[in-house]
């Protein structure tokens, strides 16, 4: 199994699932699973907190999410071609810059156990503390991050569910904080949550992929589990205005079968056009 992983996307949605469709294509494969972990962004800016507000000032593409819910069409039909593209839709897990109301609101498919979350189907939500076999690989979800309030936070009803599984339960854990130590922040301070911390040494997953700290880390070990972070999809508009591209290591790919798990470092990603016109991109490259 080919699993593909998506950093922080903070809105740019149209980033996102163009970059799934361009890594595809290097690869000359197709994932047989997706997946996001968190801060997707927020379906309508109104409802944003006032970080993703900002931020969205600096780059209009963080309302990208927005447009793609509500694509008519030749946009939504380019948006219905690129879900050919994909196996399935990307799967992704909640962060601390969603709109949780709106994630709560969502039907869950009792099939699936996931939520779809656009009319493409696209995107799918998976609610925290959800466990889903895929061709009988265990996946374990769970968002939020430890030190903030509120529906930032991480879901403690979910996590016990999770911890009570026990060891050799799991084979991949997906969350959004990585565990503590993984990460410093600008000042150096350590990063990272120790519930996480627990989690891994007492589910003993293989492998454990994280966003939240727009960081490219790993892969490196927790015990018997290989972890990776992945990095933001690009580089702040507030922070670093000039940069351009994808940032290496905001995609990364988990082959099962040789268990390697690796960050994307492909010169394409520098090269990836930001700002971002995807109806120009779509027109260009699917016709």
């Amino acid at each position: 199994m080919l699993i593909a992983f998506v950093g922080d996307v903070h809105g740019r949605a149209f980033h996102a699932l163009a970059a799934l469709v361009t890594l595809q294509e290097q690869l000359e494969t197709h994932f047989d699973f997706i997946v996001q972990v968190g801060d997707l962004g927020f379906p309508d800016p109104e409802r944003a907190d006032v970080f993703s507000k900002r931020y969205l000032e600096a780059d209009p593409a963080e309302g990208d999410l927005t447009r793609l819910l509500v694509a008519t069409g030749s946009r939504a039909e380019a948006l219905r071609r690129m879900r050919g593209r994909l196996t399935g839709a990307m799967h992704f897990v909640r962060g601390n810059h969603e709109d949780v109301p709106w994630l709560n609101g969502l039907p869950v498919d009792a099939g699936a156990r996931t939520a779809p979350a656009d009319p493409f189907d696209l995107l799918r939500y998976v609610p925290d503390g959800s466990v889903l076999d895929i061709s009988g690989l265990r996946m374990a979800f769970l968002g939020g991050v430890e030190e903030l309030p509120g529906d930032a936070a991480i879901d403690r009803a979910a996590y016990g569910a999770l911890l009570e599984l026990g060891p050799g339960s799991i084979d991949l854990l997906v969350t959004h904080e990585g565990p503590y130590g993984s990460s410093r922040g600008y000042r150096g301070d350590v990063l990272g949550s120790q519930l996480m911390t627990d989690l891994v040494t007492r589910l003993r997953p293989a492998f454990h992929v994280f966003g939240h700290a727009h960081q490219r880390l790993g892969p490196e070990r927790l015990g018997e589990t290989a972890y990776l972070g992945v990095d933001a999809l690009v580089a702040s508009a507030i922070w670093q205005p000039d940069a351009r591209g994808l940032k290496a290591g905001c995609l990364a790919v988990l082959d099962t079968e040789t268990r390697e798990l690796r960050h994307v470092d492909d010169g394409w990603l520098g090269a990836f056009p930001t700002p971002f016109d995807f109806d120009e991109w779509a027109e260009a490259v699917m016709g």
